[in-house]
């Protein structure tokens, strides 16, 4: 392989791997936002919220 090809391959690889770190953080985020603002827990269901993200982070 060339050395362009192994190049763009690693470039492609950290992007995906930066976008994938970036969505994650994102989510837990809006999750605490939602558990900890109450004008946000009025419109979200306690169902939907534990639906779509099953996992429970402890600070």
């Amino acid at each position: 392989m060339s050395e362009t090809v192994i190049f763009v391959v690693g470039v492609v690889v950290f992007a995906l791997t930066v976008y994938g770190a970036v969505m994650a953080g994102g989510l837990a985020l809006t999750r605490i936002e939602i558990e900890q603002n109450p004008v946000r827990q009025t419109n979200v269901d306690k169902e939907e919220l534990k639906k779509h993200f099953p996992y429970r982070l402890k600070f």
